[in-house]
């Protein structure tokens, strides 16, 4: 099984000041076949924790580590599953031997015993009766007294139920186990596989693993500390999904297109540009946020815009950080 991720945005109060800047732009930062707006970079976030409570027994990260998909990055303490896992598998290993002795069938030398046995116990039926005809004809004599002849006649009983016995026990084993046995430890065995997949299954919840490529944002919590189920214990952002928001003016937002190419300008880099592309235009305008503040601003409608960054090899535009985007008009006027 995966940890607890809950996925959001980084949105700074930045956000709404950008508003203002654009907005100010808006007026007169408009250019031959391009359009100015600012923004604040934003990112994916997952906040990180295990599907199980537990005390924390490791954490392989700390914050500003780069992660990779799948790599795991903390687990609880297992010492009890362990001992669960080992005890299951032993049960595991007794009931494949039953279904496999069962399937096997009966050896020669067990037949062996079980025929020699029933030819003891038929020599000593004979043997009780022959004593039982002559104890009668002793007794019709005077010779013995009825004591000893009741006891003849127990000892036959005895020989038969021990003849009886067995012939049952070499005709089970000529026949081999019932199909009943058979499919009974069949299902003991899969129930022994089904604890161990259920125990592994709660392993796996003792884990945290990367959702994707990202850096550790936030260590939440401390080996040692007990966490109940779906506490952040980790925050993991996407460098790969980053963007800058933008509000754009009514009369304006039709010169930009989805796919429409952008350049990225940042104060903390004033000698750099980065490329983006537009990839979500609100299909509703809005009012300007409430911060806004002037009534006049306030009440403008404009239409909010997502230009991802797409070239930024040094993760220089980290979220948070304002940043002024140039629209690439695709229908200058």
């Amino acid at each position: 099984m995966t940890p607890i991720q809950r996925v959001r945005l980084i949105v700074p109060a930045a956000a709404v000041v950008a508003v203002v800047l654009w907005l100010t732009v808006g007026r007169g930062g408009s250019t031959d076949g391009e359009l100015m707006a600012s923004g604040t970079v934003e990112a994916v976030e997952a906040d990180l924790g295990f599907q199980i409570p537990g005390r924390i027994d490791g954490i392989t990260v700390r914050e500003g580590d780069a992660v990779s998909d799948g790599s795991e990055l903390a687990h609880l303490d297992r010492s009890d599953l362990t001992a669960q896992r080992t005890a299951a598998t032993a049960q595991l290993a007794v009931s494949r031997a039953g279904l496999t002795e069962l399937q096997t069938g009966t050896r020669d030398e067990e037949i062996g015993q079980a025929r020699a046995a029933e030819r003891a116990a038929r020599r000593r039926l004979t043997d009780a009766r022959r004593e039982l005809d002559r104890s009668r004809r002793l007794f019709e004599g005077g010779a013995i007294s009825q004591q000893m002849l009741d006891n003849r006649q127990t000892a036959l009983e005895i020989a038969e139920a021990d003849h009886e016995q067995a012939t049952e026990r070499l005709r089970m084993l000529e026949t081999g186990p019932r199909r009943e046995r058979i499919d009974a430890q069949s299902a003991t065995v899969r129930l022994a596989e089904a604890t161990i997949a259920q125990i592994d299954a709660t392993i796996d919840n003792t884990k945290i693993v990367a959702p994707f490529d990202g850096i550790v944002t936030v260590r939440h919590r401390e080996p040692g500390e007990i966490v109940g189920a779906g506490t952040p214990v980790l925050t993991v952002m996407n460098p790969a999904e980053r963007w800058v928001r933008i509000y754009l003016r009514q009369d304006v937002v039709g010169r930009v297109s989805l796919g429409g190419t952008v350049t990225i300008t940042a104060d903390s880099y004033p000698e750099r540009e980065y490329r983006g592309r537009v990839t979500y235009i609100s299909s509703e305008a809005e009012f300007t946020p409430r911060n806004v503040q002037t009534t006049e601003e306030r009440v403008k409608l404009v239409f909010e815009v997502w230009v991802n960054i797409t070239e930024d090899p040094s993760f220089d535009l980290k979220p948070g950080l304002a940043a002024d985007v140039r629209i690439h008009d695709r229908n200058p006027r």
